[in-house]
């Protein structure tokens, strides 16, 4: 409010002020008799006042009145203040008739011009997303037991925790989010590695807690980034929203990251451009380089390092984008320096129309991996992920009441960790296992209340015991849970 009012007072001393002045100089000119030719002013008031005797005294008085009156009205009305005395609608309206021609009446007149829309600047970053298992369980074999057992799965957790604040400004962008993602039995019960990483690479420690922090300039479209970022890599960004509210662990981002083959977040540098044309038709190319999170004490490795593209189109009703990694874990032994490849490919796409949404996204895997006993035999392994995500949308004509989402989720994985141990050792590692897991939600949504976006609802879903080893038999008990989840954006 202090700025306004010293940029309108600004105002004021630039246009009112000289423009009182001005009219003090005409005022000499026609009373004083000076000017050798008459001007509108001058002409304006000898008609006014040719009947009237001509009293210098009193009309220099009634001038030194009126200029004071003009000021004040002027000041009052700059100020946001009204006038005591009588309406300022009104007098405006007389005093440009009485000079159309008078430019700061006019600008009293029309009052201050909207100012051109200023940056989005600085703004907070919310999402929160949990949920509580109501009905659940999942089964476990101990090490070294002959039967397995079943135990309950009701917990509490808090699925997707951003927390933070971003700036875009004209050429600078800077952003600075923590996941507070909790603990969640599922996720440390599995037998990825990678997924359990990446859990847990947000959450120990401030170095590792902070999701994504990073600072920039940007362009005519191009952008240059440094810190710590997601991965430019397919559409992961769009799906940190509230969407179709699906609150597990397991379907609250993209299935690459989820199963832990491509980082949740990474530390480098990123260029790249995002521009909009036609108003609805949006391009984003971009390139990163990164240091993983991820290392393995069986590889001795000290550091991860990564390269990520990102290839995408954006519209309300199609989005599609194409992504590229390829990573290497350096050896660090003193026995010499040696690296385990891996590649990653994936085309993401997703079609919004009338209220139906359709995503799928397709990601293969190729990793170097170490054999178990011979630390220098390399083997091959694949991956292939693939998700759909169908789900309608029905929208409520309210104050209030948003809209009632329903969707179902498919998620298979083909090649897939069948123990815990290192996420480089290929003997815990099976090419040709797989397992799905299936899901439906119902999520209310209501409309958004100064600014916040949120939704309550209800998830099931299953991931079927699978036989991921025949000889000898190993299996993957999976789990089934019904879950009550609520979450809100900002």
């Amino acid at each position: 409010m202090a700025f306004k009012r010293l940029f309108i007072l600004l105002i004021a001393v630039m246009f009112i002020l000289p423009a009182v002045v001005l009219a003090d100089d005409f005022g000499d000119d026609d009373f004083g008799g000076g000017g050798d030719e008459e001007d509108d002013f001058g002409s304006f008031e000898e008609e006014k006042n040719e009947d009237e005797p001509f009293d210098a005294e009193e009309s220099a008085e009634n001038k030194e009145k009126e200029d004071q009156k003009k000021s004040d009205d002027a000041m009052r009305d700059l100020l946001g203040e009204e006038d005591p005395e009588e309406d300022k609608t009104e007098d405006k309206k007389e005093e440009v008739k009485k000079d159309e021609d008078f430019d700061a009446i006019d600008q009293i007149d029309e009052g201050p011009k909207e100012a051109k829309k200023a940056p989005a600047g600085l703004k907070p970053v919310l999402l929160i997303k949990g949920g509580f298992t109501l009905l659940g369980q999942y089964r476990s074999k101990p090490a070294g037991a002959t039967k397995s057992i079943t135990l309950g799965s009701m917990f509490g957790s808090v699925d997707e925790g951003l927390l933070g604040a971003e700036y875009e400004g004209s050429h600078v962008i800077a952003k600075g989010t923590m996941n507070i993602r909790t603990e969640n039995p599922l996720m440390n019960k599995s037998n990825n590695p990678l997924m359990i990483n990446n859990l847990h690479s947000i959450q120990n420690g401030i170095m590792n807690g902070l999701y994504e922090l990073y600072g920039g300039i940007k362009f005519f479209g191009v952008f240059v980034k440094a810190g710590k970022m997601a991965p430019e890599y397919g559409l992961m960004g769009s799906s940190q929203k509230l969407g179709m509210g699906f609150s597990t662990p397991f379907l609250t981002r993209s299935l690459n990251a989820v199963e832990g083959f491509i980082p949740e977040t990474d530390a480098g540098f990123a260029l790249g451009y995002e521009g909009t044309f036609a108003k609805a038709h949006t391009i984003h190319l971009g390139l990163m380089l990164g240091t993983g999170s991820s290392n393995s004490a069986f590889w001795e490795s000290d550091k991860t390092m990564g390269l990520y593209v990102k290839a995408a189109y954006m519209h309300k009703i199609f989005q599609v984008g194409f992504g590229f990694q390829y990573k290497k874990d350096y050896y660090s032994s003193a026995t010499g320096v040696k690296e385990l490849p891996f590649i990653g490919i994936g085309i993401h796409a997703n079609v919004s129309v009338k209220g139906f949404e359709m995503p799928i996204t397709f990601d293969f895997n190729q990793m170097s991996m170490v054999l178990t006993g011979a630390l220098l035999a390399k083997k091959t392994a694949q991956n292939i992920l693939l998700s759909v995500a169908p789900g309608y949308a029905y929208s409520f004509k309210s104050d209030w009441a948003d809209k009632v989402a329903l969707a179902v989720r498919f998620d298979l994985a083909r090649g897939v960790y069948i123990g815990k141990s290192n996420y480089l050792d290929y003997a815990t590692f099976k090419n040709e296992s797989m397992y799905y897991r299936i899901g439906v939600t119902a999520n209310f949504f209501v409309k958004e209340v100064c600014g916040v976006h949120s939704y309550a609802g209800i998830t099931f879903l299953v991931q079927p015991e699978s036989k991921v080893v025949k000889t000898p038999s190993q299996i993957d008990y999976g789990f089934t849970t019904l879950m009550l989840s609520a979450g809100a954006e900002f």
